[in-house]
């Protein structure tokens, strides 16, 4: 499927992920096409969320499942 090539794409080893503190003072972190800029704080939270998110994602339980039930449009896959 082409959208799940693109993410396979943008988060292969081969596109490092960069982290740069910027001259503005926020953090830019950076993977592939897609940069998302943040105060030290929303960095914290934001790494905090993931790495919560990844230790869900990898009991052997959930690999298959649906995490949460999708409410909105925006939401809705493929």
């Amino acid at each position: 499927m082409k959208g799940e090539d693109t993410v396979k794409n943008t988060l292969s080893t081969d596109g490092a992920m960069k982290l740069v503190l910027c001259g503005c003072g926020k953090m830019h972190v950076t993977l592939g096409s897609i940069t998302i800029h943040f105060t030290r704080e929303e960095f914290q939270l934001f790494a905090e969320s993931i790495r919560r998110l990844a230790s869900i994602v990898a009991q052997p339980s959930l690999r298959q499942t649906s995490l949460t039930p999708q409410s909105a449009p925006s939401e809705v896959c493929h």
